[in-house]
């Protein structure tokens, strides 16, 4: 699913919630309106989630850096390493 179906669905859900008396005037309780406007929470939270993602692929994408290749990246995280050992020590 994507970013405007999540919403689509969050939409349907709160106005669901809010039909709910009409629809059902003697069979519903408070409970239910409440899990539909949580479901319709957890839609919206997963849409804007979706669109962080995207948005975050974009800025990587576009980004012209160099790579740095595996061997590299290693040798750098180990000298990270080892200097963090050596500063933990002396603390």
């Amino acid at each position: 699913m994507n970013a405007a179906t999540h919403y689509e669905n969050a939409n349907f859900l709160r106005e669901l919630a809010e039909s709910l008396p009409r629809l059902r005037p003697q069979g519903h309780s408070q409970g239910q309106a409440e899990l539909l406007q949580r479901l319709a929470d957890d839609e919206l939270a997963q849409a804007q989630h979706d669109e962080w993602v995207r948005a975050k692929v974009t800025v990587a994408r576009a980004d012209n850096r160099p790579t740095l290749a595996t061997d590299e990246v290693l040798t750098r995280l180990g000298a990270r390493h080892d200097f963090l050992d050596c500063t933990a020590l002396t603390v």
